[in-house]
């Protein structure tokens, strides 16, 4: 077994995937490279008049007037696992959503790799914020969430019937309410290669990922979403990782990753392969005074090997 954790490109959440091949646990140690960007907060100072002797403190709660900085970010994830027992794991879908707020801020939750490129390497962001001193649950129109530190939500282990398709979310704490935050996605009814989605150890990794190239497809297609693919390469008897490969497109429908990036690989190299659905979003947060950025991922992932 190698256990490893991925979070769904690049960004997000993420949960434990082990790749099952054998009885000794193994734990890969390879460091993963985060892109941090440098924010600075706006100017809290409080000009005190004559007399006033009073020290001024920063304010948790929003300001009161409309900016363009960044006041949050909410992730919607959905994950479907096509063999389960191959990755140590005990369900077929992996599927939580978060929330944060915090005072406006610069800087952007969604710098994600460029499109139409690839990366050899899991890249993210971090921003510098205060966060809003907030009680209470929030929701995404019929999922509740629940606070898990300072101005921040989470809910996990969602059932696949919770997460709406193709509907427009809103926000609700009681600090405030965001209408229209976001988009949700909606699945596929075709990946291809087919065998990607096997679901008994006894038979999954035969999808062939070439090292002459391999063109992934699927349907339907979102207009205005991205689409990743990323395939993580294990040696053959799955003890350890090797690398990735990770590739992001305009959602077209198809896209082929170059055979160049896998020449090093042995042959039957194991892999677990992502394709992922996203969709990133930034909306007017009036009650909050800034904009709210959002990152929906709707992800496959299955198994192959390396040829």
């Amino acid at each position: 077994m190698l256990t490893t954790l991925f979070t769904s490109l690049l960004l997000g959440c993420g949960s434990d995937i082990a790749i099952i091949t054998r009885d000794k646990a193994i734990t890969d140690t390879n460091s993963v490279s985060d892109v941090v960007e440098e924010t600075s907060n706006p100017d809290d100072t409080v000009t005190n008049e004559p007399g006033d002797n009073e020290p001024s403190q920063p304010s948790s709660e929003p300001s009161d007037e409309m900016t363009e900085l960044t006041i949050g970010f909410a992730e919607l994830s959905l994950t479907q696992i096509a063999c389960p027992a191959c990755m140590g794991v005990p369900s077929e879908f992996d599927i939580s959503a978060s929330l944060k707020l915090h005072q406006p801020t610069t800087g952007g939750y969604s710098d994600m790799l460029q499109v139409g490129t690839c990366v050899t390497q899991e890249l993210g962001s971090y921003v510098s914020s205060t966060p809003l001193n907030v009680s209470g649950v929030a929701s995404f129109n019929s999922i509740q969430l629940y606070p898990s530190g300072p101005g921040e939500w989470t809910a996990a282990n969602l059932q696949e019937f919770q997460i709406p398709r193709r509907e427009p979310i809103t926000v609700v704490t009681d600090a405030g309410v965001i209408p229209n935050a976001f988009e949700t996605l909606e699945g596929f009814d075709d990946v291809q290669p087919w065998e990607l989605r096997y679901v008994d150890p006894s038979y999954a990794f035969a999808a062939v990922v070439s090292k002459q190239g391999t063109t992934f497809t699927w349907y339907p297609v979102i207009t205005g979403a991205l689409f990743e693919v990323m395939v993580v390469v294990y040696t053959p008897d799955g003890s350890q990782i090797l690398g990735l490969v990770s590739c992001l497109e305009p959602d077209m429908g198809y896209m082929t990753i170059p055979g160049s990036y896998f020449q090093s690989y042995p042959t039957w190299a194991l892999s677990a392969i992502y394709l992922t659905r996203h969709r990133v979003d930034r909306q007017p947060a009036y009650e909050f005074n800034g904009y709210l950025e959002s990152h929906q991922t709707w992800t496959v992932l299955g198994t192959g090997h390396i040829e």
